[in-house]
């Protein structure tokens, strides 16, 4: 079968890991023999062209100059599937949902924010501005509960859940190294809707054990972080050390967004990243949260402060323990590999043997 990608982009430096699973699972959907033509945006620090097996790179640098061969492509294709991403997010959702493709499909990967501001009111930059009808399959990074919603608000025929996913050949344990050396780090992607979950798991902690270390990572860090001498941040570190960063530090912190605990069975990509180096984890609680990881076993989930100290105080032996179970979890249960069998089992995708 064939089936046309869009939304892919390439050459950004802060994409956080889009193009890396999106290529993994591209390359899993090709060995079972289907052929994908990846409909990709070239950025300004865009990588050596890549290949698939069987199938096409259709790469462009304006919208305008590549949207008729693309629509050709999604014409002639079994499925048609928009991931909802990057500039040309709407105009790409909007040529796929006007196909002559067999099944036509949506993903949402920042299914939290579009529930947020749809329920607000607002329009979603990077969806339809008339809604989601007319996809026969819309796939959103949420799930639970918040699902109908998503659906009803958002205008879809039908909906199903397609959580993030790590690439293990990619997303693996890093090296120690001590400029990284920490008792608790923390990355996060961004100010928005993190400043309460910082103050209270990470500032607050660092100021009550002031002969801890504690780094921080991230992009546009928030206001607040105190300029302590046991506080390190590295405000614009190359997502390629993330890895390293884990490793060197005794537990890791990981944060969901307010509209991610809002809506709740939102696991970011942070969060499984994680897990996928083998760092111990202590997590803010959201619901749903207990589906993808057993707290106590497999990760440490804090309601207070009190949760992410007591934390620090455990024996090395026993948070090493825990990184390793959520690593054999994230492995087993949330890799490329375990979404492209779901992604053939959601759009009833036929050939390439079983999963």
């Amino acid at each position: 079968m064939k089936i046309v990608i869009f939304g892919l982009t390439n050459g950004y430096r802060h994409d956080g890991g889009h193009m890396v699973r999106w290529r993994a699972l591209i390359q899993a959907l090709a060995i079972r023999g289907h052929r994908v033509v990846a409909v990709e945006r070239a950025g300004p620090d865009a990588a050596t062209t890549w290949t698939i097996p069987g199938g096409d790179v259709l790469s462009y640098a304006d919208w305008d100059a590549v949207a008729v061969d693309a629509a050709a492509q999604a014409d002639d294709a079994g499925v048609a599937l928009v991931v909802a991403h990057g500039p040309d997010a709407r105009a790409a959702a909007n040529l796929v949902r006007n196909s002559k493709a067999v099944r036509r499909a949506l993903y949402d990967p920042e299914a939290p924010v579009s529930l947020t501001a749809l329920e607000a009111g607002e329009t979603v930059d990077h969806l339809p501005a008339d809604g989601l009808g007319g996809f026969d399959m819309v796939l959103a990074s949420c799930g639970g509960p918040a699902l109908e919603r998503y659906r009803a608000k958002a205008g879809a025929e039908a909906v199903a859940p397609l959580y993030p996913w790590i690439v293990p050949e990619a997303d693996k344990p890093g090296d120690f190294k001590r400029e990284y050396l920490g008792d608790l780090c923390c990355i996060v992607a961004g100010p928005d809707g993190i400043r309460e979950g910082l103050g209270n798991f990470f500032i607050d902690p660092a100021q009550r054990l002031t002969r801890r270390r504690f780094v921080l990572v991230g992009t546009d860090l928030p206001d607040g972080v105190p300029r302590a001498s046991n506080v390190l941040t590295f405000p614009d570190l190359d997502p390629a050390e993330h890895a390293d960063v884990l490793a060197s530090a005794s537990l890791a912190l990981t944060l969901a967004r307010d509209d991610e605990r809002r809506i709740g069975w939102c696991p970011s990509d942070r969060l499984f990243l994680a897990a996928a180096c083998g760092a111990a984890i202590v997590a803010d609680q959201w619901e749903g949260l207990d589906s993808f990881f057993e707290p106590g076993r497999e990760i440490l989930v804090a309601a207070q402060t009190d949760d992410v100290t007591t934390a620090m105080m455990l024996p090395r032996n026993h948070l090493t323990d825990l990184g390793r179970r959520a690593r054999k979890r994230v492995l087993a249960e949330h890799s490329a590999e375990r979404r492209v069998q779901e992604l053939r089992s959601i759009l009833d995708l036929k050939g390439g043997g079983d999963d």
